[in-house]
C-alpha cells in the first residue's frame, strides 16, 4: 500500500473498531495479486472506506463526478484512488478507466446497485458492472456490509458493523459468457445472488 493510503487504512480500522466493533471476514478470498473486482451492496455514504478498511489490498474506487467539485474533498479521495464517473449516462471514459485499472493488476471496488439502498434491501444491479467484468475478465469477489446504514444506532446499541467477503466468481466462468447485454445481465444477476447469500449467512449468525 502507498504510505498515505496505508495511514488512512490504519486510521479507518482503528476508529471503526472503537465506534462500531468493526468486524471483517473472508479476506482470504481477495486474490493476493493481479486484477480483481470487489462487488458490494451499498447502504451508507461510509461504505467505501469501510470496505477499504476490510480489504487486504489497496482499492480503487468509482466516485460520482459531483464529489470532486469540492477542491479539498476531491483532492482527498483522489489520493485514496477514487476517480470520477458521471451517473445517469453511459460514461464511456469512466468505464474505460475502470477497465484499465483492473487490467493493470489493481483491485476495483464497485457497488453494482449503482447507488445507496435507502431501506437497506438489495436492489437490482446495473449493467455497467457486467460490462466492466466481461471486458476485464478478472475474478469478482462478492462482499456484504451490514449495520452501516444507521451508524448512530449501531454505536448506541452496540451493533457490529461488518464486511464479509465471499468466494470469487472466476474469470474462467466469465470467459464463457457473451460480451453483450445478455452477458452483462448474467454477470449482474450472479453477483447479486452471491451478495444475497452473504446477507442471509450474516443474519443466521
Amino acid at each position: 500500500m502507498k504510505s498515505f493510503y496505508r495511514l488512512s487504512w490504519l486510521l479507518s480500522n482503528f476508529l471503526s473498531k472503537i465506534l462500531w466493533r468493526f468486524e471483517k471476514k473472508g479476506g482470504e478470498y481477495i486474490p493476493a495479486k493481479g486484477g480483481a473486482i470487489i462487488a458490494c451492496n451499498h447502504i451508507s455514504y461510509i461504505d467505501p472506506p469501510l470496505v477499504g478498511a476490510a480489504s487486504t489490498r489497496e482499492l480503487h474506487y468509482l466516485a460520482k463526478k459531483e464529489l470532486f467539485k469540492n477542491r479539498f474533498f476531491g483532492w482527498l479521495i483522489s489520493k485514496l484512488n477514487a476517480f470520477a464517473i458521471t451517473r445517469g449516462i453511459f460514461d464511456r471514459a469512466g468505464l474505460k478507466k475502470a477497465i484499465d485499472v483492473v487490467k493493470g493488476g489493481e483491485v476495483l471496488l464497485l457497488f453494482p446497485e449503482g447507488t445507496r439502498s435507502l431501506n437497506g434491501s438489495l436492489r437490482k444491479a446495473k449493467s455497467g458492472v457486467g460490462k466492466i467484468a466481461l471486458e476485464a475478465l478478472v475474478p469478482i469477489v462478492p462482499a456484504h456490509i451490514s449495520n452501516s446504514r444507521n451508524l448512530i444506532k449501531s454505536f448506541f446499541f452496540r451493533k457490529k458493523v461488518s464486511v464479509t467477503f465471499g468466494e470469487p466468481i472466476s474469470s474462467e466462468w466469465l470467459e464463457k459468457l457473451p460480451k453483450d447485454r445478455t452477458g452483462y445481465r448474467m454477470v449482474s444477476e450472479e453477483i447479486m445472488h452471491r451478495i444475497k447469500k452473504l446477507e442471509e449467512r450474516s443474519k443466521d449468525r
